[in-house]
């Protein structure tokens, strides 16, 4: 479900990752159910992909990975933890969503982790995130992304990824309670925790300058699980997109 830069691995190569301070920042449209604007959704919809972090020796600040300490940060291998925050959602983002109500935002424990073992040809990534509150849960992703230069400046990608919860997280969003059943007309439904979407990118990135990077792709996410059978869900495929510029600085 998660269709954001830092978790996918995409944003620009700098080849300066490592110095003590710096400045990313992604800016673009993408049509995905991140939750970054409208909270979590079932259906994806265009919305602003914007990301931004400010890293100075090991602690940063960001808008994908919160408040945090970078324990590895080489060419190779990236970690950290972090104070972050699981969005809630709206019930009126989402037709979905009608009668449910909306479910709060929280802090949560943060960490995340990227390794390039063969340099850009592989990168393999996940996260994970314990809300601070025994009512939410917690999430996590894991993913992978295949990359090939095309020519000069110009290369391909493939990202698979799959996003899962805990119980109090997949049945928060994905399922129904009686209360909530009486109120949508939805039956009552109990989510399995596990991982409950898969999906794939295919695109291009096209370095401009050596600190811009212009970034296209296409591809589908699928809900898999219990939550593909819930009475939420509807359709279980949705098409992904996106459209980025990525700077460094």
């Amino acid at each position: 479900m998660v269709l954001w830069l830092s978790r996918t691995g995409l944003a620009s190569a700098d080849p300066d990752a490592t110095r003590e301070a710096g400045l990313e920042i992604n800016f673009g449209a993408a049509y995905t159910a991140d939750p970054r604007f409208y909270g979590v959704l079932i259906r994806p919809r265009w919305q602003p992909a914007l990301e931004a972090e400010y890293s100075r020796n090991s602690y940063f600040v960001s808008t994908e990975h919160g408040i945090g300490y970078k324990i590895a940060n080489r060419q190779d291998l990236k970690a950290g933890v972090a104070i972050n925050y699981q969005s809630g959602r709206v019930e009126g983002s989402d037709p979905r969503y009608k009668g449910l109500g909306s479910v709060p935002g929280a802090p949560e424990a943060y960490a995340y982790v990227e390794w390039l073992p063969w340099g850009p040809a592989l990168t393999l990534y996940g996260d994970f995130g314990q809300a601070l509150s025994h009512t939410r849960g917690s999430l996590y992703t894991a993913g992978a992304r295949l990359g090939a230069p095309l020519q000069s400046r110009l290369s391909a990608f493939v990202d698979v990824s799959t996003a899962g919860g805990s119980k109090q997280y997949v049945q928060a969003f994905f399922g129904v309670s009686p209360a909530q059943s009486l109120r949508s007309g939805y039956p009552p439904y109990v989510v399995h925790p596990g991982p409950y979407d898969a999906s794939v990118m295919l695109g291009v990135s096209h370095e401009i300058q050596p600190k811009w990077t212009l970034i296209a792709g296409a591809g589908a996410m699928r809900y898999i699980g219990s939550v593909a059978a819930s009475p939420l869900v509807g359709r279980r495929s949705y098409p992904l997109g996106l459209i980025v510029s990525s700077h460094n600085f």
